[in-house]
């Protein structure tokens, strides 16, 4: 395992000097098998770590390389960077907002900022909550591909956090469907009694979803489709100006 990891980190490390590799040079650069080569490719690209524009052509940088370089270079974590966003998104919405990021089938909470509404939903606690029964998850899950959502999801069963839970594969990926087409996830219920949700994915300059926001209220205030509707407008300067400091250039 661990050889197999190193070689993965040495491929990583060539196909960054170099700008595109063949599975021949490889192959000759890790002294490993043509099939070993392929297999340690597959992996990396399926990971997003290398990119292959072409089925029979060089291997590149992927998107995923390219943002854990721009993070290094950022020089600032998610919390550091959109910090003091989402404290200006608390007090515009008056809601309780959250930064979450998938982890696994979960997600976690990195940072929330608590509403000033009379009646509002406490900061939730930094632990790993099921990704299908939240918006935020659910807005994070858009932004897999389908095939790393599909080897995720299928077949697994899905936790019942709630009774009106999504129970199963062909649920979620309805509701994944949906979440992309409009751009924001909700969930009413589903993750807690009497907590609804509205979130949006955050892209990176390469279009990678990091993050997400969302927005924590009482049912009673989105119990509509018109409710939801609104608060989606106006999350959505927000979320984009959290997008912008994602983009935006290390000040370093």
């Amino acid at each position: 395992m661990l050889q197999t990891v190193d070689r993965a980190l040495q491929l990583i490390r060539l196909v960054a000097s170099r700008g595109e590799v063949t599975l021949t040079e490889v192959a000759g650069a890790l002294l490993v098998s043509p099939s070993m080569a392929h297999r340690l490719l597959r992996t990396c690209a399926d990971g997003g770590y290398l990119d292959q524009a072409l089925r029979h052509g060089p291997y590149t940088v992927g998107p995923a390389l390219r943002q854990v370089t721009a993070d290094v270079v950022r020089g600032s974590t998610l919390p550091d960077l959109l910090g003091p966003a989402l404290r200006h998104t608390a007090d515009g919405l008056l809601e309780t907002v959250g930064l979450a990021v998938l982890e696994g089938r979960g997600i976690r909470f990195l940072l929330t900022e608590e509403g000033t509404q009379l009646v509002r939903i406490a900061q939730p606690v930094r632990t790993v909550t099921s990704a299908h029964a939240t918006a935020a998850g659910r807005a994070l899950l858009a932004g897999l591909g389908d095939d790393e959502l599909t080897a995720r999801y299928e077949g697994v069963d899905l936790q019942t956090v709630q009774p009106g839970t999504i129970q199963d594969w062909t649920q979620l990926k309805a509701e994944i469907r949906k979440v992309r087409n409009r751009g924001w996830s909700i969930q009413i219920g589903e993750a807690q009694p009497g907590l609804a949700a509205l979130a949006m994915p955050l892209l990176d300059g390469f279009g990678q979803t990091v993050a997400a926001v969302t927005v924590m209220v009482p049912n009673l205030r989105l119990g509509s489709s018109e409710d939801a509707r609104s608060l989606a407008s106006r999350l959505r300067p927000y979320a984009e100006l959290m997008e912008r400091r994602l983009t935006a250039p290390s000040s370093r």
